[in-house]
Protein backbone atom coordinates (compact mmCIF):
# COMPACT_ATOMS: atom_id res chain seq x y z
CA UNK A 1 0.00 0.00 0.00
CA UNK A 2 1.43 3.47 -0.57
CA UNK A 3 0.78 7.13 0.46
CA UNK A 4 0.35 10.14 -1.39
CA UNK A 5 3.03 12.82 -0.45
CA UNK A 6 3.71 16.06 -1.15
CA UNK A 7 7.22 17.35 -1.51
CA UNK A 8 8.64 21.04 -1.37
CA UNK A 9 11.58 21.31 -3.97
CA UNK A 10 13.15 24.97 -3.55
CA UNK A 11 16.99 26.45 -4.71
CA UNK A 12 17.86 29.27 -3.88
CA UNK A 13 21.65 28.93 -5.49
CA UNK A 14 23.15 28.61 -8.74
CA UNK A 15 20.97 27.83 -11.56
CA UNK A 16 17.69 27.63 -9.68
CA UNK A 17 15.61 26.30 -12.17
CA UNK A 18 18.38 24.09 -13.46
CA UNK A 19 18.87 22.39 -9.88
CA UNK A 20 14.76 22.08 -9.38
CA UNK A 21 14.48 20.13 -13.16
CA UNK A 22 17.48 18.23 -11.60
CA UNK A 23 15.98 17.12 -8.57
CA UNK A 24 12.86 16.02 -10.22
CA UNK A 25 14.75 13.62 -12.53
CA UNK A 26 16.60 12.21 -9.60
CA UNK A 27 13.63 12.21 -7.27
CA UNK A 28 12.51 9.47 -10.27
CA UNK A 29 14.78 7.39 -9.62
CA UNK A 30 13.95 6.80 -5.87
CA UNK A 31 12.79 3.14 -5.49
CA UNK A 32 9.07 2.96 -4.87
CA UNK A 33 8.33 6.74 -5.84
CA UNK A 34 5.51 7.77 -8.25
CA UNK A 35 5.50 10.42 -9.33
CA UNK A 36 1.86 12.12 -9.67
CA UNK A 37 1.59 15.56 -10.35
CA UNK A 38 4.14 18.37 -10.72
CA UNK A 39 3.22 21.92 -9.95
CA UNK A 40 4.40 25.14 -11.89
CA UNK A 41 7.68 26.94 -10.92
CA UNK A 42 7.35 29.93 -8.09
CA UNK A 43 9.47 32.74 -6.97
CA UNK A 44 9.19 34.45 -3.57
CA UNK A 45 11.82 36.05 -1.01
CA UNK A 46 13.52 33.58 1.04
CA UNK A 47 12.25 33.38 4.41
CA UNK A 48 13.37 33.27 8.32
CA UNK A 49 17.24 33.12 6.96
CA UNK A 50 19.75 35.99 8.35
CA UNK A 51 20.75 38.89 6.06
CA UNK A 52 19.49 39.50 2.03
CA UNK A 53 19.74 36.42 0.41
CA UNK A 54 18.08 35.60 -3.11
CA UNK A 55 15.04 34.53 -3.64
CA UNK A 56 14.10 31.05 -3.70
CA UNK A 57 12.48 28.95 -6.75
CA UNK A 58 10.05 26.18 -5.39
CA UNK A 59 8.09 23.71 -6.65
CA UNK A 60 5.74 21.07 -5.23
CA UNK A 61 5.79 17.17 -6.66
CA UNK A 62 2.74 15.33 -5.37
CA UNK A 63 3.80 10.97 -5.32
CA UNK A 64 3.10 8.03 -4.21
CA UNK A 65 5.46 5.69 -2.25
CA UNK A 66 5.24 2.93 -1.39
CA UNK A 67 7.86 2.46 1.89
CA UNK A 68 8.50 4.92 5.03
CA UNK A 69 8.88 8.29 5.64
CA UNK A 70 12.31 8.21 7.17
CA UNK A 71 13.34 6.33 3.94
CA UNK A 72 11.74 8.86 2.02
CA UNK A 73 13.42 11.30 3.91
CA UNK A 74 16.80 9.29 2.98
CA UNK A 75 16.35 9.16 -0.48
CA UNK A 76 15.80 13.01 -0.64
CA UNK A 77 18.49 13.98 1.55
CA UNK A 78 21.02 12.07 -0.60
CA UNK A 79 19.18 14.04 -3.60
CA UNK A 80 19.97 17.49 -2.09
CA UNK A 81 23.59 16.00 -0.91
CA UNK A 82 23.90 15.42 -4.73
CA UNK A 83 23.13 18.70 -5.67
CA UNK A 84 25.53 19.93 -3.36
CA UNK A 85 23.76 20.97 -0.28
CA UNK A 86 25.24 21.43 2.80
CA UNK A 87 24.75 22.76 6.56
CA UNK A 88 21.51 21.18 6.62
CA UNK A 89 19.17 22.52 9.28
CA UNK A 90 20.74 25.73 8.92
CA UNK A 91 19.11 28.81 7.38
CA UNK A 92 21.76 29.58 4.84
CA UNK A 93 21.31 29.84 0.61
CA UNK A 94 21.57 26.46 -0.85
CA UNK A 95 21.37 24.51 -4.01
CA UNK A 96 18.75 22.09 -2.93
CA UNK A 97 16.25 21.74 -0.49
CA UNK A 98 13.81 18.61 -0.40
CA UNK A 99 11.21 18.55 2.29
CA UNK A 100 7.96 16.26 3.13
CA UNK A 101 4.95 18.65 3.39
CA UNK A 102 2.64 15.53 3.86
CA UNK A 103 2.57 12.12 3.89
CA UNK A 104 -0.34 10.31 3.67
CA UNK A 105 -2.69 11.36 6.77
CA UNK A 106 0.09 10.50 8.45
CA UNK A 107 1.55 12.68 11.43
CA UNK A 108 5.10 11.94 12.67
CA UNK A 109 7.46 13.87 14.92
CA UNK A 110 10.65 12.47 15.41
CA UNK A 111 13.84 13.94 15.94
CA UNK A 112 15.24 13.77 12.57
CA UNK A 113 11.30 14.38 10.48
CA UNK A 114 8.12 16.45 11.42
CA UNK A 115 5.13 15.67 8.60
CA UNK A 116 3.19 17.50 8.63
CA UNK A 117 5.96 20.17 7.77
CA UNK A 118 6.01 22.26 11.00
CA UNK A 119 5.89 25.36 9.18
CA UNK A 120 3.49 24.50 6.17
CA UNK A 121 0.55 26.82 7.16
CA UNK A 122 3.11 29.31 7.85
CA UNK A 123 4.87 29.53 4.45
CA UNK A 124 2.36 30.27 1.29
CA UNK A 125 5.59 29.94 -0.74
CA UNK A 126 4.87 25.61 -0.16
CA UNK A 127 0.87 25.80 0.19
CA UNK A 128 0.31 27.61 -3.19
CA UNK A 129 2.32 25.40 -5.59
CA UNK A 130 0.61 22.45 -3.50
CA UNK A 131 -3.20 24.05 -3.74
CA UNK A 132 -2.36 24.14 -7.35
CA UNK A 133 -1.85 20.22 -7.64
CA UNK A 134 -4.80 19.77 -5.06
CA UNK A 135 -6.94 22.49 -3.68
CA UNK A 136 -8.88 19.91 -1.52
CA UNK A 137 -5.73 18.97 0.25
CA UNK A 138 -6.36 18.38 4.18
CA UNK A 139 -4.16 19.10 6.93
CA UNK A 140 -3.97 16.11 8.79
CA UNK A 141 -3.35 18.14 12.38
CA UNK A 142 -5.99 20.91 11.92
CA UNK A 143 -8.18 18.61 9.84
CA UNK A 144 -9.33 21.68 7.78
CA UNK A 145 -8.25 22.48 4.24
CA UNK A 146 -4.57 23.71 3.90
CA UNK A 147 -6.17 26.57 1.57
CA UNK A 148 -8.40 27.92 4.75
CA UNK A 149 -4.70 29.11 6.06
CA UNK A 150 -3.28 30.88 2.68
CA UNK A 151 -5.14 34.88 2.46
CA UNK A 152 -4.86 36.87 -0.64
CA UNK A 153 -2.10 39.07 1.19
CA UNK A 154 -0.20 35.74 1.44
CA UNK A 155 -0.41 34.81 -2.53
CA UNK A 156 0.87 37.85 -3.54
CA UNK A 157 4.09 37.34 -1.92
CA UNK A 158 4.52 34.04 -4.35
CA UNK A 159 5.01 34.96 -8.32
CA UNK A 160 4.04 32.74 -10.62
CA UNK A 161 7.52 31.43 -12.82
CA UNK A 162 7.12 28.67 -15.17
CA UNK A 163 3.64 27.77 -15.46
CA UNK A 164 3.49 23.65 -16.22
CA UNK A 165 1.47 21.22 -13.89
CA UNK A 166 2.36 18.42 -15.11
CA UNK A 167 -0.18 15.10 -14.46
CA UNK A 168 1.27 11.41 -15.32
CA UNK A 169 -0.93 9.52 -17.45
Amino acid sequence: MSETVFILSGSNMGDRERNLALALEKMQLIEGLEIVATSAIYVSEAQDMVGENPSFMNQVIMADYRYSANELLNGLELIEKKLGRTGKGEKLPRSMDLDILLFGQQIIETQRLSVPHRELLNRPFAMTPMLQIDPKVIHPVTKRPVADFLSDDDRSKVMLYKDHVARQP
